[in-house]
């Protein structure tokens, strides 16, 4: 602390209630947060606070500079998360031969134990879909594909680089496969039990 007449340990604790508000309230429209994620960011949040508490000098208001220095934080966290998975490629990747036949079955394993009755259920959606998506056009079954990837955790721009096509592309064919899937209603039924 160079010229700080509050603590820093008051500083932190009358300001905790800042890092759950900035990691909601920027994490809002982020719908694929894992719990882990979150935990990572408020962690993250929680540092950055500390630390900006040590470096107070207590010239201005404490408050916004903790705001500046928490979002600071998620953003640099996001920042080290995106260049991470630039580098790398995840085990979840499609893998596709060169006649077009798709590993993702093989590789993909089912992360969540299931009742008998909900696997027969997944079971069931899934022969019928891939009834579907093959009774389709070539269009629909990327469409499918996408929006399978996309609810994996794959954004549209990695999904338009997967597939070597504009992202605008790769919305338009989910939109196509979305409206062609809602109007199915033995699907729907399937998915809703």
């Amino acid at each position: 602390m160079k010229n700080n007449p509050i603590p820093y340990n008051q500083l932190v604790e009358e300001n905790m209630d800042l890092v759950p508000q900035m990691v909601n309230v920027l994490t809002r429209n982020y719908s694929n947060l894992s719990q882990e994620e979150y935990d990572e960011l408020t962690q993250t949040s929680y540092l950055a606070l500390c630390n900006a508490a040590s470096k107070y000098d207590g010239h201005r208001p404490f408050r916004p500079y903790a705001r500046a220095a928490v979002r600071n934080a998620i953003y640099g966290y996001w920042r080290t998360v995106y260049q991470y998975n630039k580098r790398f490629c995840s085990l979840d990747a499609l893998l596709e031969s060169e006649d077009g036949h798709s590993y993702e079955g093989e590789f993909h394993q089912n992360r969540t134990s299931l009742s008998t009755e909900q696997e027969a259920i997944q079971n069931l959606s899934t022969a019928y879909l891939k009834e579907l998506e093959a009774a389709s056009s070539n269009m629909i079954q990327k469409g499918i594909a996408t929006l399978r990837l996309q609810q994996d955790g794959y954004t549209d721009r990695e999904l338009a680089k997967l597939y070597q096509v504009p992202s605008n592309r790769v919305r338009a064919w989910q939109s196509k496969a979305r409206k062609w899937l809602k109007e199915n209603e033995i699907l729907y039924e399937l998915l809703a039990s």
